[in-house]
């Protein structure tokens, strides 16, 4: 089966839980499955999902409706792959980069020391 790999970003002054909860259900939503997902402090969270092609438009409006401002190239790409695979749907492994514009402090976790 052919495989697709889409990397998109955006940015967001919206509350980082809510903007975070709002696009794992929009992933849910659009018959899409959040594989894995990285936090950077409160600054950047990157989401690995898997999504079907012919839900990437309806996926993109969700996340446009959570908060998150997509850049020209994301938007650009999901056209682009929508188009090319609309005969013929296939599913489309994802990476998308939120960075969170905020004055909030880098979070700082404390570290449990490893005995031994």
């Amino acid at each position: 089966m052919k495989q697709e790999f889409l990397m998109i970003s955006g940015v967001t002054k919206a509350n980082r839980h809510q903007v975070t909860a709002d696009v794992g259900a929009a992933i849910s939503g659009t018959d899409g499955w959040v594989i894995d997902h990285t936090m950077f402090s409160n600054i950047a969270i990157t989401i690995q999902f898997s999504v079907p092609s012919q839900n990437l438009e309806e996926l993109r409006n969700r996340i446009i409706a959570a908060g998150v401002k997509l850049d020209d190239d994301s938007i650009t790409k999901i056209q682009t792959l929508v188009g090319k695979h609309a005969p013929k749907p296939i599913d489309v492994t994802a990476s998308l980069n939120i960075t969170f514009i905020h004055n909030e402090p880098d979070l700082r976790r404390e570290i449990p020391a490893v005995p031994g």
